[in-house]
């Protein structure tokens, strides 16, 4: 007979934290250095995981066409392949993502080479994800109520609004690099055309975020009404006159 039995207990799983539209919005509105807001809204718009994010170049954008080429990936200071095959794949923004892109590159950083890293940082690197996060992005966040902010919030925000925005799951999946979708480089015309529908839908849901957000700022604007007090008098009794 079995006397001892020693049972593993499981602890529960710790709820994973979902940013939501206007959460996403409430950080981008904090942020002052450009860089900071481009880096964050890229990630929003494609979903990439943040070692592929911090490895776009200036060459990875197709500034004509609007397709980002994922190619790279950087962690603990070296440079690689993305994580997987699917990885290595193309991202294509809307005209209104793109317009943004080339306006931040304009005028912040017309003389980039085209190896340049798109978001750089210190020392000829581009900038340190963990600092920016830590930083910047968590202060924020726990000032406005939601410290558990990371950056695969990110990316999972970036698939769950193509989900509910009706897009294709192949091409969902190709966009934020699926290891279960093959993929490549070469896309014909009627890939591209839904690419830039996901990016509309992305879009879109942003801007509404971001009214919400611009509607909340204008009513804690608003004075408070003033209240009106009305004095009746009797014939019968004077007011008494200050001294």
């Amino acid at each position: 007979p079995v006397r001892f039995v020693s049972l593993t207990v499981e602890e529960p799983a710790k709820p994973v934290f979902v940013v939501d539209d206007l959460q996403t919005q409430q950080i981008a509105d904090n942020l002052e250095d450009p860089r900071h807001q481009m880096m964050w809204n890229m990630n929003l718009w494609m979903g990439n995981r943040i070692g592929e994010a911090r490895a776009l170049r200036v060459n990875s954008v197709d500034w004509e066409t609007g397709v980002v080429t994922v190619r790279e990936s950087l962690f603990e200071g070296k440079s690689n392949r993305p994580k997987t095959k699917a990885g290595e794949r193309l991202v294509v923004l809307n005209e209104a993502q793109l317009a943004e892109l080339r306006v931040y590159k304009e005028k912040h950083f017309p003389n980039s080479e085209p190896e340049g890293w798109l978001f750089p940082g210190k020392r000829n690197r581009p900038i340190d994800a963990g600092w920016f996060m830590k930083k910047v992005i968590k202060p924020i966040a726990q000032r406005l109520g939601f410290p558990g902010i990371h950056w695969h919030a990110l990316r999972h925000w970036n698939n769950s609004a193509m989900l509910n925005s009706g897009i294709d799951p192949a091409v969902r999946m190709k966009r934020v690099g699926h290891s279960g979708v093959k993929t490549n480089l070469l896309y014909s015309h009627a890939d591209l055309a839904l690419q830039r529908a996901a990016s509309d839908a992305i879009w879109q849901r942003l801007q509404a975020a971001k009214q919400e957000l611009e509607r909340k700022k204008e009513a804690s604007k608003a004075p408070l009404s003033l209240l009106s007090v009305t004095l009746t008098v009797t014939p019968k009794h004077e007011l008494p006159v200050s001294p």
